[in-house]
């Protein structure tokens, strides 16, 4: 029927999933409940679902596997149940991962069904006592950034290969190879990029790059080194 809102409900136990769905359908909801991200997100893209209400004990294994982020894998706006405990301090990477709604499990179904309304009109709802903390946060991640961009583009053209290298996992000596260098001025030069980005180890200075740039290149590009190296 048109202007249904298709819902997959997502629980790592399916008993609890059917029960939510249950009340979702009896406010006009169309939902399907599932066990486990995987089936979400197949789910999702079988029945073009609108929107994903999922139990945050499965974002939380998610995030602690290091796997892709949720809404990349499903394709549609997350919502996300938590009990209020040790996951409120998720808050804040579900947000920059792009879930779009924060609901306590102790919340009635009429608000649930407010925020996934919400969410389908492109909203992202957060609970008041967690608002402050998660801009807090991601003011001071948007500075943090601000600053590896800066210490990135203070280095030289040689130094980013050099970074690029790096990325890709080479030692000293393949690098030289690389690009025509010896290991003393393969050595120097992650020497003095280590300087400039403030950090401790070559794999810090990927890592720096990494937040700033995204995996598949360490530094941004940069004209051709020319000059003595």
């Amino acid at each position: 029927m048109a202007g249904e809102i298709r819902v997959v409900v997502a629980d790592r136990r399916r008993s609890v999933a059917e029960v939510l769905a249950l009340g979702l359908r009896h406010l006009g909801m169309v939902p399907s409940a599932v066990t486990g991200m995987r089936a979400a997100c197949k789910v999702a893209a079988e029945q073009h679902a609108d929107v994903v209400v999922a139990d945050i004990g499965l974002l939380a294994a998610a995030d602690h596997s290091g796997g892709t982020p949720w809404p990349e894998r499903l394709g549609v706006p997350l919502i996300v149940l938590s009990d209020g405990t040790r996951t409120d301090d998720l808050a804040c990477a579900a947000v920059r991962a792009g879930v779009r709604g924060w609901v306590p499990k102790d919340s009635s179904l009429q608000h649930l069904l407010a925020v996934i309304r919400g969410v389908q009109r492109g909203e992202t709802w957060i609970p008041p006592r967690l608002l402050t903390r998660v801009l807090a946060e991601l003011v001071t991640l948007r500075d943090d950034l601000e600053e590896d961009t800066g210490r990135l583009a203070s280095l030289t053209a040689r130094e980013r290969e050099v970074l690029d290298c790096l990325s890709d996992g080479l030692s000293r000596a393949e690098i030289g190879r690389r690009l025509y260098l010896s290991t003393n001025t393969v050595r120097t030069h992650i020497q003095n990029l280590m300087v400039k980005l403030d950090v401790h180890s070559s794999v810090a200075a990927v890592a720096l790059a990494h937040r700033v740039t995204g995996p598949g290149h360490a530094a941004p590009p940069a004209p051709p080194a020319t000059g003595p190296d």
